[in-house]
């Protein structure tokens, strides 16, 4: 068994919570799409879900401009207002659930999910946390998602 780099993650972590909605998305998405055929789905335990993939269809069901504030008010729980799906669903899920829901996104990406434009150049500090999470290690990079997630 591989130990955790508590450095890298905590690193990682901290300057990930350091980054706007936006910036986090962008983020999630990035490494997601880079690491889909690295990862096997049951590593992200992928397993059919009725909780998930009821999540994911909802936020298909969305215009594109709705899905993005739905994803954006998934990362950022405390932001108060008007929802464009129920939150409680995914705030209910476990670190497992929530790799599997954001898995299942990350596979709809630019076709039934609104994807990163292809002429998108992300900021700094969000270039900064990608950078940061191009380890060799994908036990640290779940690890990475179980704790922002």
């Amino acid at each position: 068994m591989t130990s955790t780099n508590i450095n890298f993650l905590e690193q990682s972590v901290s300057k990930f919570q350091s980054l706007g909605p936006d910036d986090r998305l962008t983020v999630l998405a990035l490494m997601y799409t880079e690491i889909a055929d690295e990862i096997p789905a049951i590593a992200l335990n992928d397993v059919p879900n009725e909780r998930t993939a009821n999540l994911v269809a909802q936020i298909q069901n969305l215009p594109q401009a709705e899905q993005l504030f739905a994803l954006r008010q998934l990362l950022n729980q405390d932001e108060v207002g008007e929802t464009a799906i129920p939150t409680e669903e995914y705030t209910s899920m476990n670190a497992n659930d929530k790799l599997a829901f954001w898995y299942q996104l990350a596979q709809n990406l630019g076709t039934s999910i609104i994807g990163v434009p292809n002429d998108y150049i992300p900021s700094e500090k969000a270039t900064e946390v990608v950078d940061l999470l191009h380890t060799p290690n994908i036990e640290d990079l779940v690890n990475f998602f179980k704790r922002v997630l």
